[in-house]
């Protein structure tokens, strides 16, 4: 097979970078043996390369021209070969450093661009009434509550940013990277910090989302689709409140955290909590649906703290400390062999 200098060149310049297919090996070194002079060719341009190897690489040139032009414009002809060996290291000063840039722009950078879109990424389900621990790779732990959801790369090297998608209630105890901010992505809304603890609450069954500070500082900010709009920022023992459907953030500020984290010692902590709050906590630790069938139950507070409790014995428990009583719905066959969740109603008696 005859080859153009342009494949020619193609291929010496891909031999120093290591892409060359088994193919295109067996094309180079037919090309050597097939003469004398194209291995002495050959062997220039090694030494050539071993002395531009410290050269700053410019921008992006064309690769198919790039070997052709550069022997033009040094006057090299393929008669002219013997004289490389005695020029080489002011070739590789004057000319190689356009020469060899497309080894970095053409197979380098490049490469590093596929590893962008080629990015890993691995996902952790915590089960029902179960909680999952998950170690990142910069050293963030974050702690996953019943049915939640983490999406996060398996690696941050080569990112802006550590960013991390959750769905559900998390826990995170984040490493501090100031050139790299740790961002934790819900439903229309992100948190930015450098390092910190905090818990996030962000099931998408909940009618609002608590996001609650206890060491460091974290930003709240949106995509505006205009850009990354701040919203808000916390200090410890700051709990933010998202309303989704509203898009409306308030904070407040409590002395005491503990039933924003108790799940993750496998508590459920209640601390004179609207029905509302009960109704979601239960509904998300032991996946069921509750209804509150009676308006009545809104003026109802709860306290208390359960510990591996069964969903039914909470239920009794609440109904002991209340005029409420409920009714439980089994789970149904669906169409697909799956099942529903049971249903829960509650009404006041």
């Amino acid at each position: 097979m005859n080859l153009t200098n342009d494949q020619i060149y193609s291929l010496i310049a891909k031999s120093f970078s290591g892409e060359l297919t088994d193919e295109e090996l067996i094309l180079l070194n037919s090309w050597k043996k097939s003469d004398k002079a194209n291995l002495s060719e050959y062997t220039d341009y090694v030494d050539i390369w071993n002395h531009s190897k410290r050269l700053a690489m410019p921008s992006k040139i064309d690769l198919a021209g790039s070997l052709t032009t550069t022997r033009r414009k040094a006057g090299l002809e393929k008669s002219q070969v013997r004289w490389l060996r005695v020029f080489s290291q002011i070739a590789a000063i004057l000319v190689l450093a356009v020469l060899f840039s497309v080894l970095y722009n053409q197979f380098l950078a490049p490469k590093t661009q596929q590893r962008t879109e080629q990015l890993s990424y691995q996902q952790v389900k915590a089960s029902y009434g179960m909680q999952s621990r998950v170690e990142l790779a910069d050293g963030s732990v974050v702690y996953l509550n019943s049915g939640s959801t983490l999406r996060f790369p398996t690696s941050f090297i080569g990112m802006k940013s550590r960013k991390v998608e959750l769905t559900g209630e998390g826990h995170f105890t984040v490493t501090k990277n100031k050139e790299q901010p740790f961002i934790v992505d819900i439903h229309k809304l992100e948190i930015k910090v450098l390092g910190t603890t905090f818990n996030v609450d962000a099931y998408p069954s909940n009618s609002t989302f608590t996001i609650a500070l206890i060491e460091g500082s974290i930003r709240l900010e949106q995509n505006s689709g205009n850009g990354i709009k701040e919203l808000m920022e916390l200090k410890p023992n700051q709990i933010a409140t998202y309303q989704p459907s509203e898009n409306l953030l308030t904070s407040k500020t409590e002395n005491d955290l503990s039933k924003y984290t108790a799940w993750t010692e496998g508590k459920i902590v209640f601390s004179n909590d609207p029905v509302n709050i009960v109704t979601q906590k239960l509904g998300n630790w032991y996946n069921v649906d509750i209804v509150t069938a009676d308006i009545k139950l809104n003026k109802y507070r709860f306290t208390g703290t359960f510990i591996d409790e069964p969903l039914e014995q909470v239920l009794n428990i609440l109904n002991l400390t209340s005029k409420m009583e409920y009714k439980v719905i089994p789970a149904r066959k669906l169409a697909d062999n799956s099942y529903s969740k049971r249903k829960i109603i509650l009404k006041s008696r």
